[in-house]
């Protein structure tokens, strides 16, 4: 099992009720409280690497803004099977540098695919997953794009197609 894929982030079954009870039992819900503050700060986080994944033509971003802390992205490649493929390989050399994030098979529908030139050779495209559920993650997205950076650059591929795409 990979850290990105087991960690506690309510997605594992019986983890959810569990992660859910005890955040309760600490942090009650209070509007305006310190838990939804802590919240409003993981989003914010989101939705910064959000903004800057969708600002680096190497990636493709799910086509709506994060409702939470969760954010899905993709590197660009010409076809969905390729995607899927280099998105795998992204994935483990960006834990070689140790970044875990997880791994999620969706309907290629969460991405708008026409725009970003990809064929949609499948109807589902293997894509990468963070969840910044901790406050302090807002102040770990700059640090979270470098490695991303440095692995989608172990892929020359990924550069020359969005190079072929301006």
């Amino acid at each position: 099992m990979h850290l990105g894929e087991i960690s506690l982030e309510c997605s594992r079954p019986g983890a959810a009720a569990v992660a859910l009870w005890a955040t309760h039992k600490l942090l009650p819900l209070v509007k305006g409280g310190e838990f939804a503050a802590m919240l409003t700060q993981c989003r914010a986080a989101a939705l910064a690497l959000f903004e800057r994944l969708r600002a680096d033509d190497r990636w493709l971003t799910a086509a709506f803004a994060p409702e939470l802390d969760i954010v899905v992205w993709l590197p660009r490649a010409a076809r969905v099977s390729e995607v899927s493929n280099l998105t795998r390989q992204v994935f483990a050399e960006a834990a070689r540098q140790n970044l875990h994030l997880a791994l999620a098979a969706l309907p290629v529908d969460f991405f708008d695919l026409a725009a970003a030139n990809i064929e949609r050779d499948a109807d589902t495209v293997t894509c990468l997953r963070s969840v910044l559920m901790k406050p302090e993650h807002s102040d770990w997205v700059q640090r979270i794009g470098q490695i991303l950076d440095r692995a989608i650059a172990k892929f020359p591929q990924a550069s020359l197609l969005s190079q072929r795409d301006k």
